[in-house]
């Protein structure tokens, strides 16, 4: 039985969707028992008792199949020993995902892995240290932005570190490489993923726009007279990820390991550039362009599929349907002073807020779990980032589907527009 919306605890409050799934069993129930004699109500309900008798043992056997691998993840003697321990611990998840098409519970799985790994990746860049007569790893705080930072880690998620260290700290910059090092071999950290690391000092700096950032590879990114939300400067290419990442980093933000009172000065300093920056032209053309992505239905209705390549005649989820969703969320999010990293939390907060009717509020979320199943569907099917999806294959209420959430996001996407730019 999927966990259809992800309600988990006073999160989300109490949907319609999942009340109408409690309410839809009950009447199932009722009008079975209702029509049948005693024998035929008594076999049913003895298939219904052993059905969940089945989904119980299911659930306690990955349980136990995923706690044997953390014991294993812990014991690990080196970080390239993780690597396949990963690969086991995604194969069990892609088979619960396949039986269960919960996205919830992918991504708590996919959370708890990947935060499993990053604990043992500290232990061992530390251990390095000590091996090698480096000295003691320094007091720092591990900051982390993308997937994981707003909680919706999948199978294969890709996220940026940030690795922050007290002022004058010994020892800083070699626990920073032999960390990177550790996260590289561990497959957590590719060459295109963002691992920065400096001094609260420095953070602020970057923040303002005045420190080279380090990316992989030691590579020097100069923001001197970049603002955070500022468009890429005019000799490099106008992509997506040159500009986006300014903002996702700093209102996707989250804490995972390490010293606490580092992490919260490190993210009061990200809130109040935010705040800072959010009312001023950059961040707002910055929004309009955000609001203005386009979707993957098109003016006369076609969907825009895939040209060339090996995903050709498919439709780039992520590009056209996902990110829309999640951006144009964060960027409504942050014009309205809400600080919650998650996509849900998001949600939740707007409709709080009154940014969001019920009504668009309960189908945005519906357009978020139906763009996140297909994106798991395509990292299972692939085997890596991104997420692509072949409309033939979708049957007419699926179809149907699709394009009600690609007329959510437009919604959306017109309500931030008018809060943001002006009237339509």
């Amino acid at each position: 039985m999927p966990m259809l919306l992800g309600t988990k605890g006073k999160e989300i409050l109490k949907w319609r969707a999942s009340a109408e799934l409690v309410d839809s069993i009950e009447a199932r129930l009722a009008e079975k028992w209702g029509r049948s004699s005693a024998p035929e109500a008594e076999s049913f309900l003895e298939r219904f008792i052993g059905a969940l008798d089945e989904e119980l043992r299911y659930e306690a056997q990955f349980l136990n199949e995923t706690a044997i691998l953390d014991q294993a993840i812990e014991e690990a003697a080196e970080p390239a020993e993780l690597k396949p321990l990963r690969s086991r611990y995604r194969e069990i998840a892609c088979a619960y995902f396949s039986r269960r098409q919960s996205v919830l519970a992918l991504c708590d799985s996919c959370t708890r892995l990947h935060d499993r790994l990053l604990d043992r990746a500290l232990a061992l860049a530390g251990e390095r240290m000590l091996q090698r007569g480096q000295g003691t790893p320094p007091v720092s705080a591990l900051l982390i932005s993308g997937d994981r930072g707003r909680g919706e880690e999948t199978l294969y998620s890709e996220n940026r570190y940030f690795l922050l260290h007290e002022e004058q700290s010994p020892g800083a910059f070699l626990f920073s490489r032999q960390l990177m090092a550790a996260l590289n071999e561990a497959g957590l950290l590719s060459a295109e993923q963002m691992f920065w690391h400096g001094s609260l000092g420095e953070w602020r700096a970057l923040l303002g726009g005045s420190f080279p950032l380090r990316e992989n590879g030691g590579r020097l990114l100069p923001l001197a007279a970049l603002p955070p939300f500022a468009a890429p400067l005019k000799q490099v290419p106008q992509e997506m990820p040159d500009w986006a990442w300014r903002l996702e980093a700093l209102a996707d933000l989250r804490f995972v390991r390490g010293e606490a009172a580092l992490a919260v000065e490190a993210l009061q300093n990200a809130a109040l550039t935010i705040n800072h920056e959010k009312g001023r032209g950059p961040f707002l053309q910055l929004a309009r362009r955000v609001i203005g992505l386009p979707l993957a239905v098109g003016r006369f209705g076609g969907l825009r599929l895939e040209r060339s390549g090996e995903h050709r005649g498919e439709l780039n989820l992520e590009e056209l349907a996902l990110t829309p969703l999640v951006m144009t969320l964060r960027v409504l999010a942050v014009y309205t002073g809400i600080h919650a990293p998650g996509t849900l939390e998001r949600i939740k907060e707007l409709l709080e807020r009154g940014a969001l009717d019920v009504d668009l509020a309960e189908r945005l979320l519906k357009a978020y779990q139906l763009f996140m199943q297909l994106r798991i569907l395509s990292e299972i099917r692939y085997e890596e980032p991104g997420a692509y999806c072949n409309p033939e294959e979708f049957e007419e209420p699926e179809d149907s589907r699709f394009r009600g959430a690609l007329e959510t996001v437009l919604n959306l996407q017109k309500i931030a527009y008018q809060r943001m730019v002006g009237q339509v």
